[in-house]
């Protein structure tokens, strides 16, 4: 075979472009791969955690709700800043009616992302 001739290294160039371009292509869809599949486990830990957040607010409403009952006070400012004056802050941000609204705007799952993370932790 006479690599100087002008065929043959043409065709060695080919093949050497297409061995690239199929390595670079094959990287390109492993690294978005793993993107979309951080994202969506990012999404899925949001969405979990807004439901976390909404059930602790509903524990805290009746925990308030059965104190104000038996002694007419509802000590929840005091218990908020009881747990402030121990380094925790509340943002805010995620209010009853907040947590309640990006739950409905997402259209989650919410009982079917507990599930398959409680299978997941069994």
């Amino acid at each position: 075979m006479n690599y100087s001739d002008p065929a043959v290294i043409s065709a060695l160039i080919q093949a050497v472009g297409s061995v690239v371009a199929a390595i670079i292509a094959a990287v390109c869809v492993g690294i978005i791969g793993k993107q979309i599949g951080d994202r969506q486990r990012l999404q899925e830990h949001l969405e979990l955690a807004l439901g976390d957040i909404a059930f602790l607010l509903a524990v805290e409403a009746e925990h308030c709700e059965r104190h104000q009952r038996i002694s007419h006070q509802s000590f929840k400012q005091g218990v908020r800043k009881v747990v402030n004056d121990r380094g925790l802050r509340w943002s805010g941000r995620f209010t009853p009616g907040r947590v309640k609204a990006l739950l409905e705007a997402k259209d989650i799952k919410l009982f079917a992302l507990a599930q398959q993370r409680d299978a997941a932790n069994s």
